[in-house]
């Protein structure tokens, strides 16, 4: 399992080549509604998303996952459950939702990984990413395996998560 944070649209674009280059199909998760446009459900489908909705609608989804990450998948998740605004994270990372810490505590490890400078590539505003070919953002994607103890549980397993992205932005 993977968690990410969430900057920009490019961020699983970023995180599935990444995983792709080391041999791992991972799947990830994209709300529900951006499955309703052609173009971007293709996409979509190629990224091996699987449809979420919110609250605790967003159950089904992270059930679909969980049953891939017990057939030995990777499932990536965004562990603030949306993109974050740069101005709703002053210290680097938004609110976390709980979707990931319930997939995590269904596994025994987990890989924290966090992204910056994505959303200089593709911020919120933008329908689609700039294409730079002079002075282009810089994109630092760092991670750290994170082996979870077996007595942790929701908001014990958010504090790691959380304190792990901080760590890991902080080094960026």
């Amino acid at each position: 399992m993977i968690v990410i944070n969430h900057r920009s649209f490019f961020d699983p674009l970023v995180v599935v080549t990444l995983c792709r280059r080391y041999g791992v199909w991972p799947y990830t998760l994209a709300r529900e509604d951006f499955f309703d446009k052609p173009l971007s459900r293709t996409v979509l489908r190629v990224l091996r998303a699987i449809p979420a909705l919110r609250g605790r609608s967003a159950l089904g989804g992270l059930r679909r996952a969980e049953r891939l990450l017990a057939q030995g998948q990777v499932v990536v998740i965004a562990a603030e459950g949306r993109i974050v605004p740069d101005h709703e994270r002053p210290d680097g990372i938004g609110e976390l939702r709980g979707g990931a810490a319930w997939l995590a505590y269904r596994t025994s490890e987990m890989v924290v990984l966090t992204l910056t400078g994505t959303d200089d590539v593709w911020p919120v505003e933008r329908t689609l990413p700039r294409w730079k070919t002079l002075d282009r953002p810089i994109v630092t994607v760092r991670a750290r395996r994170v082996p979870l103890d077996p007595g942790l549980r929701g908001r014990s397993i958010t504090t790691v998560i959380r304190a792990t992205m901080s760590e890991l932005i902080d080094d960026a």
